[in-house]
């Protein structure tokens, strides 16, 4: 999974990283984004299937702002998406699970604080 290193909000960003050592615990792999901001939501599935849009997994962007993604089954679209993602890895920094569960109780607080109003950003 690739996701900003910072995102376009403080509030965000920790909203989001509340939930990065749930999908570590998971064998998700994630990968922070270091040069810039990314915003892209694509999945790439066997090579043959890809799923691109706007929209968050969320109900704010569905029921709220209206967001839509588009499923793509073609293997052409399906090999230049994941292309662009493994492009990006380039410029990325793997999420080190042992290093993250060490993060301090502040840091771990305020996650906490901002995944309760995930609901709402």
């Amino acid at each position: 999974m690739l996701v900003p290193l910072h995102s376009d909000s403080w509030l965000v960003n920790k909203a989001a990283s509340a939930y990065y050592e749930d999908l570590l615990n998971c064998g998700v792999r994630i990968y922070r984004y270091n040069r810039g901001f990314v915003h892209a939501k694509t999945i790439v599935v066997d090579d043959a299937l890809a799923m691109v849009g706007s929209a968050n997994m969320d109900n704010r962007s569905f029921e709220l702002n209206f967001e839509t993604n588009a499923i793509v089954y073609d293997r052409a679209v399906a090999a230049h998406l994941k292309q662009q993602f493994l492009e990006d890895l380039k410029d990325s920094e793997e999420l080190d699970r042992e290093r993250w569960l060490q993060r301090g109780k502040l840091t771990r607080f305020t996650e906490s604080v901002a995944r309760l109003l995930s609901g709402v950003l």
